[in-house]
């Protein structure tokens, strides 16, 4: 039999070891934040194509901007899809 605190202090060293989770967690945490960072790109940049769109000089930057920033956010939400609710209960 183990003792009660050899016990506990097993199940805290279990409780802190890696485990496949943290890793797609942090990964998961990174993408989001990675989607947030492109969606806010996306949107100034598509500001500033409305604000100054007639400026032919500016146009096609902004332009690659805009698409570049939708097309990272497209891969973003591909490669980390999001749960849903009933995916997330089911254990």
């Amino acid at each position: 039999m183990v003792p009660t605190l050899e016990r506990s202090t097993l199940a805290q060293l279990h409780h802190e070891s890696p485990s496949q989770e943290q890793p797609r967690q942090i990964s998961r945490e990174l993408a989001h934040e990675l989607n947030n960072i492109m969606t806010i790109i996306q949107g100034y940049a598509d500001r500033m194509i409305l604000k100054h769109g007639e400026n032919q000089a500016l146009r096609p930057d902004l332009q690659l901007i805009s698409d570049n920033a939708r097309r990272a956010v497209t891969a973003i939400r591909q490669a980390n899809p999001r749960k849903t609710a009933s995916a997330q209960a089911v254990v």
